[in-house]
């Protein structure tokens, strides 16, 4: 959107948040922002689902919130979204349905990649030269009070994302019960099993140089120590610790000025922060002073990008990979053929860029699970690529990447057409739009011997034909290429036909 009013609310575990801006040429004006504490993640973290009295003091808050959209005549450009307090509520759907009856407001639950994502976007556009910190190394932490939601990168790849059940109000509840004098014991005991899940998926991989953080601590801690730089140093955050972890909310609260709510999550905060720059080595914890309502605002409106994602994603899934000892050579050149097929024939599956990047990322992994089994690898590599987690992808576009990993093998049995029969048709033809030309551009790399040096595409009226150019008689790929062309037909409703010309022999 480059003109007009947008809002977005955030509903959080702790407090109810929304922000109305004005865009002008993409410039934008914040025109209100509005706090309304409620402590949904209180219920969802101890009971499991959201009491009825909070589901009509949430209802409150959105009706008030309505009112507001109303008086700025905002009708459609909005969005509302739901983070762990709802997300993880075994009763969620009702909440949902109940603010629908009675507000007329959509409620969208966003995935923890998606909110990871969302905000480490925000922070990248906000933070100069951070660029440089994708490549040197850099953990990227938000901390909420549900979750703390991780993202690790070095050499411009991804090498660890997660959203990890150590929000500072989850711990406050969970810990309730130990005597204050001794609760940052366990807060400390905690933590830490946090490192241990880290370490366990991290492996061997180089060191971090840079710790930014975001998330409602930054805003308190700002707050308490009214930085003039965008961070904060560790020497601060220590003495803080000394002075609060063994004292009551209530003291917290008079000592330092700040709300309740805030002080009783205070303790495990700091001690989030303090690990975390352990973990690092760094004296230092960079921040944005931008919040998530805004960088909200400005991402579902359209205004904040990630210019380098795609590069980014094919970084991690090759990095990814590599962990299972794949066969770099044959992902790569079924990724070639892949793209080069697909972009050639983009009149006939008239399928975007999106499209093209799940047929890229799934060329990638398609014989990832040989690592585990050769006979089944089809199988492995479906339940990797189901469990690949990386932000700015979402579940659907994961979903679509596993199922063609899964169906690039000729002769997947019948649980296969029945799992995608789930799917809804559009999905389904999109599907098989991409497995059918994976399998060709599979095919002509069969005996993963990178036989066929170049490939060109004809595209006549009553069929395709693929003039690949070989280095010596390409007898397995020509016996591929005849038992995986079936789908291609079945899809498109004409035959694709190979021809080889061998170079040198």
């Amino acid at each position: 959107m480059k003109n007009g009013l947008f809002a977005t609310i955030n509903i959080g575990a702790s407090a109810f948040r929304m922000q109305i801006s004005e865009f002008n040429e993409g410039q934008e004006r914040i025109m209100e922002t509005l706090v309304k504490p409620l402590g949904l993640g209180k219920d969802t973290f101890t009971k499991g689902y959201i009491t009825l009295d909070s589901v009509y003091k949430a209802t409150n808050i959105l009706q008030m919130f309505r009112h507001k959209l109303d008086e700025y005549g905002i009708r459609k450009n909005y969005k509302c979204v739901c983070t762990s307090g709802v997300r993880e509520a075994r009763n969620r759907y009702f909440l949902i349905d109940h603010v629908m009856n009675k507000t007329g407001l959509k409620l969208d639950v966003i995935e923890p990649s998606d909110e990871i994502y969302i905000k480490y976007i925000g922070v990248k556009n906000d933070i100069k030269g951070f660029e440089a910190y994708e490549k040197r190394g850099v953990l990227f932490a938000n901390i909420s009070s549900g979750n703390v939601s991780i993202n690790i990168l070095k050499d411009d790849t991804s090498i660890f994302s997660g959203s990890l059940p150590y929000g500072s109000l989850r711990l406050r509840q969970l810990f309730k019960g130990v005597p204050i004098h001794s609760r940052y014991k366990a807060y400390n005991q905690y933590v830490e099993t946090m490192f241990n899940t880290i370490n366990s998926s991290l492996g061997s991989s180089s060191k971090i140089k840079y710790l930014v953080c975001s998330g409602s601590s930054v805003n308190t801690l700002q707050f308490i120590f009214e930085p003039k730089e965008n961070y904060f140093h560790r020497t601060k955050l220590e003495e803080l610790y000394e002075r609060v972890k063994d004292k009551t909310s209530q003291e917290n609260m008079t000592m330092l000025g700040i709300r309740i709510s805030e002080a009783k999550v205070l303790v495990p905060m700091l001690e989030t922060y303090l690990r975390l720059m352990q973990f690092v080595g760094t004296d230092r914890v960079q921040f944005s002073r931008k919040s998530f309502p805004n960088v909200l605002t400005r991402y579902y409106s359209n205004n904040i990008r990630d210019n380098g994602f795609r590069s980014r994603l094919r970084n991690t899934l090759y990095f990814l990979g590599r962990r299972y000892n794949f066969d770099e050579p044959h992902s790569k050149v079924v990724t070639d053929y892949s793209l080069q097929i697909f972009d050639a024939l983009g009149d006939l599956h008239n399928l975007g860029t999106s499209e093209r990047m799940l047929l890229e990322s799934a060329a990638i992994l398609h014989d990832i699970g040989y690592y585990i089994d050769a006979k089944m690898h089809h199988e492995h590599s479906y339940y990797i690529a189901k469990a690949f987690d990386m932000p700015g992808l979402d579940q659907e576009q994961i979903k679509i990447i596993a199922f063609l990993v899964l169906m690039h093998r000729v002769g997947t049995d019948e649980s296969t057409e029945t799992r995608l029969s789930y799917q809804n048709m559009e999905t389904q033809l999109t599907i098989r739009k991409l497995v059918s030309i994976l399998r060709i551009a599979d095919a002509l790399d069969t005996s993963h011997m990178q036989l066929v040096e170049s490939v060109d595409v004809d595209v006549q009226s009553s069929r395709i034909i693929i003039r690949a150019r070989t280095r010596k008689h390409a007898y397995l790929e020509k016996l591929g290429f005849d038992q995986k062309k079936g789908m291609f037909l079945e899809t498109f409703g004409i035959p694709v036909e190979l021809e080889m010309k061998v170079l040198y022999e």
